[in-house]
């Protein structure tokens, strides 16, 4: 009987751990959380969007970049990183994003992992794009990303892959 017990509580405890690895795990492919069309570039990292699939959909509203940071209006590079961010975003009719968690940042902007369509099948994280191109800086703040996480690209998940030629193209 003692033994049963020692088992069902290395059991619960295994479950237990899983499970909360689960829940921190950082956001893969397969968490896309929304198809939005860009609308507008903030700046290097803040822009506009309006959704068409998925997390607020019909919605417009504003995404920070997760876990980046850029120049602020008036410090160098801020125009440099702003221009390269409606680069990427301007040259795909939609992009997609993983929301983190929570979804919402301290000004009420969705933070998010952004991602553009190539034509061979992947999705380019633009936030990784940006600080490899010396544009922005990784900053861990709080929530369920975290940059050492980030992959420079994903492929694109089978369950998006009709929605993208359908809305997309």
């Amino acid at each position: 009987m003692r033994r049963n017990s020692s088992v069902l509580a290395a059991a619960l405890i295994f479950a237990a751990i899983s499970l909360l690895l689960l829940a921190y795990a950082p956001n893969s492919a397969e968490e896309i959380d929304a198809v939005v069309v860009p609308e507008r570039v903030v700046d290097g990292d803040t822009l506009w969007v309006h959704s068409i699939y998925g997390f607020k959909v019909n919605q417009t509203f504003k995404v920070r970049l997760a876990d980046i940071d850029t120049p602020e209006r008036g410090e160098p590079g801020f125009y440099e990183a702003k221009a390269e961010l409606n680069a990427l975003v301007s040259r795909v009719p939609c992009i997609l994003l993983a929301v983190d968690s929570p979804p919402y940042g301290r000004y009420g902007r969705v933070i998010a992992v952004v991602y553009i369509p190539a034509s061979d099948g992947r999705l380019l994280n633009v936030n990784y794009l940006l600080v490899q191109k010396g544009l922005a800086r990784y900053v861990d703040y709080p929530g369920s990303f975290h940059p050492e996480d980030f992959s420079p690209e994903i492929p694109i998940p089978t369950r998006y892959a009709s929605i993208l030629n359908t809305y997309c193209t």
